[in-house]
């Protein structure tokens, strides 16, 4: 019984000791992570103070309004080459490509039967009009009547009018060139029998291009003869044709509510072709406006919006500024409203940034110099001489 006593009072004094000793040991793990909080505490406040951002001020630029469409090119004229009546052609005086000028004669008809039947009229007219000059005299004598003249002036009228008739339709078998231009491919052949509507060549007029575009409704106010034109086509990729709007339609299609206009393109060198497809870009309204980075805007869904530099405190903060934005070109943006032209916008940094924090701003980094070929070619002498010093030190170790 005296031995259970001794070892169970042994067993407390060492459990005793045990806890005490646990318990050092938890004051000194919790003082070494105090002392290591402590020591990252500072860290983490410099890591929250004003953030470094970048910031430009507001400048002009020179925008335009512009306004995207296709358009087909179209020659200045264009015909379809065909004869008026139905008969065999006996000479074609043009060949596929060539230029004529207005008036020639490019397709003439058969008319054998129409030069003798002309030929007749002129003769029958010859005799009508002598015989009215011979009544005309007796007349004048007082040997004839007033109502054998008039007959006899009737009979001379109508004999004039047949030799005009038959000079029509000899006219109507020669084919003429109503304007100056370029034939297109001859798809007819001296000896071929054409009627009405059988085409025989095309004549286009390319000296100018009238160029037929559909613009939105919307932009009627832009629209106006004289506005500026800059075109492209595929077909010559690394070439813009210039060209200002000649009409407007008078009318917009209800179906499509847009408006038919056509721009006229100076084609003097013939590089463009009718019936080519070809992209417009109309430039209205030019002016000088304040300008922003693109960068530096924040879109949300109420509107956009710039972080601008102020002055609080007597130091630099950002304050979040709603702006509206008009045209955006090449990195650009228009500024309409919320800024002028003493401001300055935060375009680096922004993910940092919040409304009224404090910022350190810099102002953006300059362009890269190019380096001349002086600036090339020194860095290569030194490399050169440094390796020939460095070979003669190698050289003489080995001695």
């Amino acid at each position: 019984m005296g031995v259970l006593r001794r070892f169970g009072f042994a067993a407390v004094v060492a459990i005793g000791l045990g806890l005490m000793a646990m318990v050092v040991v938890g004051r000194t793990v919790l003082g070494a992570a105090s002392d290591a909080l402590a020591t990252a505490s500072p860290a983490r406040a410099g890591q929250g103070g004003a953030p470094q951002v970048v910031a430009v001020p507001v400048a002009l630029h020179s925008f335009d309004d512009s306004i995207q469409a296709i358009g087909t090119a179209q020659a200045r004229e264009s015909i379809v080459i065909t004869p008026k009546v139905a008969d065999t052609i006996r000479t074609l005086r043009f060949d596929s490509g060539d230029h004529v000028r207005q008036g020639q004669v490019l397709v003439e008809m058969s008319s054998v039967e129409q030069s003798a039947d002309l030929d007749e009229a002129r003769a029958g007219n010859e005799a009508a009009q002598q015989n009215l000059r011979r009544y005309q005299q007796l007349f004048n004598q007082g040997y004839a009547s007033q109502a054998n003249l008039d007959a006899v002036r009737a009979a001379a009228d109508q004999a004039q009018a047949q030799v005009h008739a038959g000079g029509s339709r000899i006219s109507d078998r020669t084919l003429r060139a109503p304007f100056s231009g370029v034939i297109g491919l001859r798809t007819a052949s001296p000896g071929q029998y054409v009627q009405p509507g059988t085409q025989i060549a095309t004549l286009d007029d390319t000296s100018q291009i009238k160029l037929d575009f559909d613009v939105s409704e919307t932009h009627l106010a832009s629209l106006a003869s004289g506005v500026a034109i800059v075109a492209r086509t595929s077909a010559f990729p690394s070439r813009v044709f210039n060209g200002v709007i000649a009409q407007v339609d008078s009318r917009v299609d209800p179906a499509t509510r847009t408006v038919r206009v056509r721009a006229i393109l100076d084609n003097g060198d013939a590089t463009l072709r009718p019936g080519m497809l070809m992209t417009v870009e109309i430039r209205s309204n030019p002016r000088q406006a304040m300008a922003i980075p693109e960068t530096a805007l924040l879109d949300r869904a109420d509107g956009s919006y710039v972080f601008r530099v102020a002055v609080k405190d007597g130091a630099p903060s950002a304050e979040l500024v709603r702006v509206q934005v008009g045209q955006r070109s090449a990195g650009v943006a228009e500024v309409l409203s919320g800024l002028d032209n003493t401001d300055r916008v935060i375009v680096e940094g922004l993910q940092a940034v919040r409304p009224g924090q404090p910022v350190r701003v810099s102002a953006p980094a300059p362009a890269p110099r190019q380096a001349s070929a002086l600036d090339q070619a020194t860095p290569a002498r030194a490399d050169q001489s440094g390796a020939d010093q460095s070979g003669g030190g190698a050289l003489r170790l080995r001695e």
